[in-house]
């Protein structure tokens, strides 16, 4: 028997190179035979191993199979119950009718309404003094001093206890007279005829018209206009220096 002496292989004996590895082998004289020149063999192949199928074919096929075994388990689940319930027998379906109602309860709430009647409050005006008086007089007497030395028509002069038509004077009447001329008059300011020298008697609230006039004829005149009776209304004039004299003048 004739081994290839690199691998060992066993050799035809006719063969000059070793099937296995390709290496030359030394022919041994022999008898002459017809000179064959042996076909070089391939190699031999070598064994393939064995895969798994490729992973792009193994996914889809894995999620296929789940699918499939959740669809299964679905209906397992859903047609189990469905049979178990069918099956065994429940309790009867007792359907409870409402309660009848109630009549209904009518209450009756009765509102009592109670008036207030209220008085009306009288208020008493407290009576006039002195010293509202002074008080007017006061609140006038920037206007006073714009008509001094100017003709101004007086409309009112009034003393403490002098009687008028039958009317005795006092505090009260005193401001109730002014009053009633300002509503008439609004022009009409008070003064004190202590504090001007023109008048003649003293402790006298005259009231005279704020509108002055050139001369005393004008001034007379205005009161006639305003229909005031002669003794009621005529001019005067103010000063602060010298007496009465051509200081007044009578309608």
């Amino acid at each position: 028997m004739t081994v290839c002496p690199t691998c060992e292989r066993e050799l035809a004996p006719t063969a000059r190179f070793c099937g296995s590895c390709g290496t030359p082998v030394a022919q041994q004289p022999s008898s002459p035979e017809p000179l064959t020149i042996p076909v070089p063999q391939p190699y031999p192949a070598p064994p393939q191993p064995r895969h798994s199928a490729p992973r792009t074919v193994l996914l889809p096929a894995a999620a296929g199979a789940a699918v499939v075994a959740l669809a299964a388990t679905a209906v397992v689940v859903f047609v189990l119950p469905h049979f178990t319930n069918s099956a065994q027998p429940g309790p009867s379906s007792v359907v409870a009718n409402p309660p009848l109602s109630a009549p209904a309860t009518t209450t009756t709430t009765t509102v009592t309404t109670t008036t207030t009647t209220t008085e009306p409050t009288t208020t008493t005006p407290t009576a006039a003094t002195a010293a509202d008086l002074a008080a007017e007089v006061a609140a006038d007497h920037a206007t006073a001093e714009t008509l001094v030395g100017q003709w101004v028509p007086q409309i009112s002069s009034k003393k403490l206890g002098l009687v008028v038509n039958g009317v005795t004077f006092g505090y009260p009447e005193i401001m109730a007279d002014f009053q009633t001329l300002k509503a008439q008059h609004p022009e009409a300011v008070m003064v004190n005829s202590n504090d001007y020298t023109n008048f003649s008697g003293k402790d006298f609230w005259v009231t005279i018209a704020a509108t002055s006039f050139g001369s005393a004829d004008e001034a007379n005149h205005w009161c006639d206009v305003q229909g005031f009776a002669e003794q009621d209304c005529y001019a005067s004039r103010l000063m602060h220096t010298g007496g009465p004299a051509g200081n007044s003048k009578t309608r």
